[in-house]
């Protein structure tokens, strides 16, 4: 997936997702999670995150790896599933993964606005025009050991949001024990494409073909209970 120029932090990136920068803070604190060196791009923190769970798991992740629960505030709904999860990458991965044309409803964490992603055939549209996703990681996150997927989402996942526009964000972030960046509603759409592409081996060949956010899946995912291995 190519972006168009798109202005991230001042900085124009024109390319791949992969190639979007992250600020220093965001990368030290995921070299500090993975113990490694610090990722630099989103393709190295993909990359990372893919090396850390074959490591455990022996295999790359799969839709069954989503981690599902009853009361998320990220949600998939399509004609053959409906699923909540905790962390909004999982959602918007799923029709990717699956082929399953639907819509992802994000429930915004400060003003608990509804920010909607309806991916079908020709793409992706996103109900607001300023909104933007967060990336980011606990400040003093615990190394990732046996466990990475349970690490991951304990020390990732609540850090990854929607908003409705960046003063939200920014609200937001002034609280959050993490350090954290934010990315375009576009940006976002094409750093799933590229977790799909890359941490998950692509999605089905009925997948739609570009994930783009100006242009405008079958697996019920893993369940998330205090014992499973997602929490």
């Amino acid at each position: 997936m190519w972006l168009e120029a798109v202005d991230y932090d001042g900085t124009e990136a024109n390319g791949s997702a992969e190639d979007v920068s992250l600020p220093a803070d965001v990368g030290e604190a995921f070299g500090r999670l993975y113990g490694s060196d610090p990722p630099a791009t989103v393709g190295e923190w993909v990359e990372t995150t893919r090396a850390a769970i074959e490591d455990e798991r022996g295999r790359a992740p799969t839709v069954d790896d989503l981690c599902a629960t009853d009361d998320g505030d990220h949600a998939f709904v399509g004609e053959e599933t409906e699923e909540t999860y905790i962390c909004v990458l999982d959602p918007l991965v799923y029709p990717y993964l699956t082929g399953e044309a639907g819509t992802v409803r994000s429930t915004t964490p400060v003003r608990g606005a509804e920010v909607t992603f309806d991916v079908g055939d020709d793409g992706v549209a996103v109900s607001h025009d300023d909104a933007v996703v967060s990336i980011g990681v606990s400040v003093d996150p615990d190394r990732i050991d046996e466990a990475p997927v349970e690490t991951v989402y304990r020390e990732v996942c609540g850090y990854i949001q929607t908003f409705e526009d960046r003063a939200e964000y920014e609200r937001w972030a002034e609280g959050a024990d993490a350090a954290t960046t934010a990315v375009p509603a576009a940006v976002g759409v094409a750093i799933v494409w590229e977790l799909t592409q890359t941490l998950f081996d692509g999605g089905t060949s009925d997948a739609p073909e570009r994930a783009d956010a100006s242009d405008a899946g079958e697996g019920t995912g893993a369940t998330c209970t205090a014992e499973s291995d997602c929490c």
